[in-house]
C-alpha cells in the first residue's frame, strides 16, 4: 500500500471536501465520550490511546480521510456499550472480544447522525483476519479498513492498569503475534515502520486533545449550535446517574455557545433562590463543580424573578445602561454577558439554566438564548427521567404491600456485609421470621385480612428493628420476613425480637411470630451460611412450640442426614 506523509495526509483533511465529520456526528462523539469518562475514567484513558494511535497506524498505512476518521471516532467509542450495560471489558492484558457488545453499540451508534462509518468499524472490531472472528466472520481484506486500523491500535494499547503505562515492548511483541490470524499483516508491516521511525509511542493521551483533534476533519462551516445540541441526547440517555448527566449536558452547551461557565440550578421557590447544582468552565476561585451548599437569590442575580414567572433573559455590558443593577452586576462579577433560562417541569418552574461570558471574551445574544432554552429542554427531560428511574428503582427494592425492602435488598446488604474480614462481621446478626397462621387467616376470612396481618407484622418488625442502628427489615416471600442488624447484634437480637413479638401481639387477637436468631460467626463464609443458621433456629423455635425434640435429639437412620422437614 503505497504510503503518504504525515503532513500530506494532514493536508487532505484539510480540504473542506475530504471532510467527513460533521459537527452533529462530532458533537454526539464528544457527548458520548464524557459520558464514558464520567463513568468508567480507566475505559475513557484506554479509548484515548487508541485513536491517537489509530490516527498514527492510519496516517502510515496512507489511509483514506473518511476511513482515518472512522477509525479515530471508532476507538473512541469502542467500549460505549459499558455505559449502555454496565458490564465492563474482561482481561487484565488483553479485553477479550465480545461480538455482542460490540453489536450493541454500533446499533446505538448507527442511530446517530453522521455516524454510520463509526457504527461500521465498532461493529467489526473483533473481526480476524483468518475468519474465526464476529459477529459476522468476515476475512481478510473484506473487513473494513478502519475496523482492522481499530484491531490493530487496541491489541497495541492492551488492557493496562488505571495507573500505569503500558508495556509497548510486550504489546508490539502482541502485535507479531496475532498478524495473518487475527491482525491484518500488510497493516502490521505498516505499523512497524511507524513505530520504529524514532518517534515514541505515548503512555499518557489526554481525550481532551484527541476530541479537540476531531476539528481538523469537520467542514469550517460553522453549524447552527442548536443543531450540535441534538445530539445531547444519546449521551443523556446513556449516562449512568443524574450528576453524570448535567455534567454532559453543560459542558456540551458550553462548547456550543462559546461560554465561560454553564451554571445548572434548582429554584427554591419558598426562599425565591436557586440552588447550584453544577458549575462547569471557568468558575473562578472559591466555587466548585458540585458544590455542597451554594444559593444565589435577586441581590446577586438581579433579573432572577423573571426565572421564577417562566421568562429567560440575555443581558450584555455593550448594551445596557451602566447604572442598571443588571449591568451592574455583571461588572462587579468580571462578566461581559450573561443569558438564562427556565428549567420547566410540566407546569412548574424547576430550575434554572446560566451561561456567562468573561469581560475578554465573546458576547451572548438572543440566538444563544434559543440555545439556552433548548438546553432546559434537554435538562428537564433528563430530570423527568431520572424521577422515573428512580421510582422503578425503588418498586425493584421494595415489596408493593408492606414497602420494605425486598429479597434483592437483603442479598445486597448481606453481600456487603461478607465482603468484610470475618472479625469486622462478628455483631452482625439475622432475625427470620414467619407469621403464624397466615394461610388459616386467607382460607377462612380472605386475601385481604392476610394482607392486613402481613402489614400489621412489617409495622411491628420495622418499629422494632429501629431501635438499632444500621437495620434492615426485609420481607423476602410470602409470610417470611428477615431482619438484619448491622452492628450490635450481639445484644439487641433477642431484645428487638422480643420487642417484634410483643408489638406485633398487641395489633390483633392471637398473633404470633416464630423467629431465629443467628450471628455471623467467623466460620460462616457466605450470606447462605448465616441465613441458613437463622432459619435453622427459626424452625427449631416452631418444634419447641409445638412440643416437639429438638432435631439433634432425633435419631439418624444409617448416615443420611436427616433434614429438618423429613424430621417433622
Amino acid at each position: 500500500m503505497e504510503q503518504q506523509s504525515l503532513a500530506e495526509t494532514t493536508e487532505r483533511a484539510a480540504d473542506t471536501s475530504a471532510r467527513p465529520l460533521s459537527r452533529p456526528a462530532r458533537a454526539a462523539v464528544t457527548a458520548l465520550c464524557r459520558t464514558l469518562e464520567v463513568f468508567d475514567p480507566p475505559a475513557a484513558r484506554r479509548a484515548a490511546l487508541r485513536a491517537h494511535l489509530v490516527d498514527r497506524l492510519a496516517v502510515a498505512a496512507g489511509a483514506p480521510v473518511s476511513d482515518r476518521v472512522d477509525a479515530v471516532t471508532g476507538a473512541l467509542l469502542a467500549e460505549i456499550s459499558i455505559v449502555l450495560t454496565h458490564v465492563r471489558p474482561v482481561g487484565t492484558v488483553d479485553i477479550v472480544p465480545d461480538p455482542a457488545s460490540a453489536v450493541l453499540s454500533a446499533s446505538v451508534l448507527s442511530r446517530l447522525t453522521g455516524l454510520a462509518g463509526t457504527a461500521r468499524t465498532v461493529r467489526h472490531q473483533y473481526e480476524r483476519w483468518d475468519g474465526s472472528g464476529g459477529p459476522h466472520g468476515m476475512r481478510g481484506p473484506d473487513i473494513p479498513l478502519a475496523a482492522r486500523l481499530l484491531a490493530l491500535a487496541a491489541t497495541l494499547v492492551g488492557h493496562p492498569s488505571p495507573d500505569a503505562a503500558p508495556n509497548w515492548t510486550a504489546r508490539q511483541r502482541r502485535v507479531d503475534e496475532l498478524l495473518g490470524t487475527a491482525l491484518d499483516p500488510d497493516l502490521g508491516a505498516a505499523a512497524t515502520l511507524e513505530l520504529s521511525s524514532g518517534d515514541p509511542l505515548q503512555s499518557d493521551v489526554e481525550l481532551d486533545d484527541v476530541l479537540d483533534g476531531l476539528e481538523r476533519f469537520v467542514p469550517p462551516e460553522r453549524d447552527s449550535p442548536v443543531e450540535a445540541l441534538v445530539s445531547i441526547g444519546a449521551a443523556v440517555r446513556a449516562a449512568d446517574s443524574m450528576p453524570d448527566v448535567l455534567l454532559v449536558i453543560a459542558e456540551q452547551a458550553r462548547r456550543a455557545l462559546q461560554a465561560s461557565t454553564v451554571t445548572i440550578g434548582r429554584l427554591d421557590h419558598d426562599s425565591e433562590e436557586y440552588e447550584t447544582l453544577l458549575n462547569v468552565g471557568d468558575v473562578g476561585p472559591g466555587k466548585e463543580r458540585f458544590p455542597a451548599e451554594e444559593r444565589h437569590g435577586p441581590a446577586d442575580h438581579p433579573g432572577l424573578e423573571s426565572i421564577f414567572a417562566g421568562q429567560g433573559y440575555v443581558r450584555a455590558t455593550d448594551d445596557g445602561r451602566a447604572d442598571d443593577p443588571a449591568i451592574v452586576s455583571l461588572y462587579q462579577r468580571g462578566l461581559r454577558s450573561e443569558a438564562a433560562w427556565p428549567i420547566n417541569i410540566g407546569e412548574r418552574v424547576w430550575g434554572v439554566v446560566i451561561a456567562t461570558t468573561r469581560a475578554d471574551s465573546s458576547v451572548l445574544d438572543h440566538d444563544d438564548l434559543a440555545t439556552l432554552r433548548l438546553v432546559a429542554t434537554h435538562i428537564a427531560a433528563a430530570v423527568t427521567q431520572a424521577q422515573r428511574i428512580a421510582e422503578f428503582e425503588e418498586l425493584a427494592l421494595r415489596d408493593p404491600l408492606t414497602g420494605l425492602g425486598n429479597r434483592r435488598v437483603l442479598e445486597e446488604r448481606l453481600r456487603d456485609v461478607f465482603s468484610r474480614p470475618p472479625v469486622d462481621r462478628q455483631d452482625v446478626a439475622v432475625i427470620m421470621c414467619d407469621v403464624d397462621g397466615l394461610k388459616v387467616v386467607n382460607d377462612n376470612e380472605g386475601h385481604a385480612a392476610g394482607d392486613s396481618l402481613l402489614v400489621d407484622a412489617a409495622r411491628s418488625l420495622a418499629d422494632a428493628a429501629a431501635t438499632v442502628e444500621n437495620s434492615v427489615v426485609c420481607r423476602i416471600g410470602g409470610d417470611e420476613f428477615c431482619i438484619i442488624l448491622d452492628g450490635g447484634g450481639m445484644l439487641s437480637a433477642h431484645p428487638v425480637t422480643d420487642l417484634a413479638l410483643a408489638q406485633f401481639a398487641r395489633t390483633g387477637h392471637n398473633r404470633s411470630l416464630s423467629c431465629g436468631v443467628a450471628l455471623a460467626t467467623p466460620d460462616m463464609l457466605t450470606p447462605g451460611d448465616l441465613l441458613r443458621a437463622a432459619d435453622e433456629m427459626q424452625y427449631e423455635e416452631k418444634r419447641r412450640r409445638k412440643g416437639l425434640p429438638p432435631l439433634e435429639e432425633l435419631p439418624i437412620e444409617g448416615d443420611r442426614r436427616r433434614t429438618r422437614r423429613e424430621a417433622d
